[in-house]
């Protein structure tokens, strides 16, 4: 497989990882058991690559820079879908609420 391939291949599979983590707040039910699944699984394989990459590099540094970087990348892609999630909630709800009920 050439380079462009596994590249490619790795951007998809991180982007799917990420986006799992993201739909969380926003799914329900059998759904939300998935994608906790899926993007656990796929945070897990990112952060074991990265930990390889960097032992096999024999720089634990670089490998500490990248573990930190996905962990934080991981907090802040879950917390602004959920803080989003929540402010789009009470928009709806609000919006429900002001409605008047139809006339008969």
């Amino acid at each position: 497989m050439s380079e462009l391939g596994v590249d490619l291949w790795g951007a998809a599979f991180q982007a799917i990882s990420f986006l799992c983590l993201m739909a969380i707040p926003w799914t329900d039910g059998r759904i939300r058991i998935g994608a906790i699944i899926v993007a656990a699984l796929g945070i897990l394989s990112i952060l074991g690559f990265q930990l390889y990459v960097g032992v096999e590099k024999q720089d634990y540094g670089l490998a500490a820079d990248l573990v930190t970087l996905t962990l934080a990348n991981v907090v802040m892609y879950f917390s602004v879908s959920w803080i989003v999630e929540k402010l789009f909630r009470l928009f709806l709800l609000k919006r429900k609420k002001q409605q008047t009920p139809p006339s008969s």
